[in-house]
């Protein structure tokens, strides 16, 4: 059996070659995953974002995920290099140009866990874990998940996900999938100036969603192998330029009815995912937040993590 290296143990050229051949196989969180893809600018973000990743470049087990980056069409291929996600079952990515082969990359990831994975209730939130349990922070696009993860990182957080938090079913703990941090826009520079630039990728330009860049996980996010944590604090947070802080308890009945809408797979996993949420927020307390800026969120979010998680 051929042990998983980190990815910055390999050379480009080795990756490129595992990559090419679809055996490049990834260990992260509680998937393993298989990479098929000939691309340069794929590889380059992968060998950054992804350098302290555990892999290896020969496939030796089945995979929770297969995913090829393709072009749409032959044409496609050699006249207007595009590329699309392909998990293996047809997904609504729209082609992009081959320089962005690292969103589409991140979409293809987040398409095949959201649409395949069927042992753990998946909810589009953020999570961070610390000693006395972890965060999850569920927010509509622009509600400042990222960046408050991002500045929670900084705090002594451990990342479990910016994308997912995974609740296991019997258990109703979080399972950890820490991935590069998504940050849009204005999101930037904030989070360039709290983790430093070493810590981000070159920032993409002309998408579909704007300016993106991604702030790498840390190897102590990454390197304990599939890490859980119970569910102290639930947060819905929700930014408004100009607005003044401001933190209201909610009921766990409302809280349930708020995560539901953002699961992926609730629906499918019927009275199982029902008890496995219940149990989560029967042991957690939530909050609405609204607030103006970065630093606002995070003074409430420490305020009350240190009366919660003691």
């Amino acid at each position: 059996m051929i042990e998983f290296r980190r990815a910055r143990d390999f050379s480009r050229d080795e990756i490129l070659g595992a990559m090419k051949q679809g055996t490049l196989e990834m260990s992260l969180g509680p998937f393993t995953t298989l990479v098929k893809a000939n691309s340069p600018s794929l590889l380059e973000f992968f060998y950054d974002a992804y350098r302290d990743v555990p892999v290896r470049l020969v496939m030796q087990d089945v995979t929770d995920i297969t995913l090829e980056m393709r072009a749409p069409t032959i044409v496609r291929r050699y006249i207007r290099k595009q590329i699309i996600p392909d998990p293996g079952f047809q997904v609504p990515a729209i082609p992009l140009p081959e320089s962005m082969a690292a969103l589409s990359f991140e979409m293809g990831l987040n398409l095949a866990v959201a649409l395949k994975c069927c042992r753990y209730v998946t909810f589009h939130a953020g999570v961070v874990a610390g000693p006395k349990g972890a965060i999850l922070m569920c927010a509509a696009s622009g509600g400042g998940k990222s960046t408050l993860v991002s500045a929670l990182m900084e705090e002594g957080y451990r990342l479990y996900s910016d994308e997912f938090g995974l609740l296991n079913l019997q258990t109703a703990k979080l399972h950890a999938y820490p991935r590069p941090i998504s940050l849009k826009g204005s999101s930037i520079p904030i989070v360039r100036d709290m983790s430093g630039p070493d810590w981000m990728t070159p920032a993409l330009t002309g998408t579909p969603k704007g300016q993106i860049a991604y702030r790498r996980p840390r190897p102590e996010d990454i390197l304990n192998e599939n890490p859980v944590a119970v569910t102290r604090l639930i947060f819905f947070p929700r930014f408004q330029e100009g607005a003044r802080p401001a933190a209201r308890k909610m009921a766990k009945s409302e809280a349930i009815m708020r995560l539901i809408p953002s699961s992926t797979n609730y629906h499918l996993l019927g009275e199982e995912a029902f008890t496995a949420l219940a149990n989560m927020v029967a042991g957690a307390e939530a909050y609405e937040l609204v607030y103006g800026n970065t630093r606002d969120s995070l003074v409430m979010v420490k305020d009350l993590a240190a009366k919660v998680m003691v």
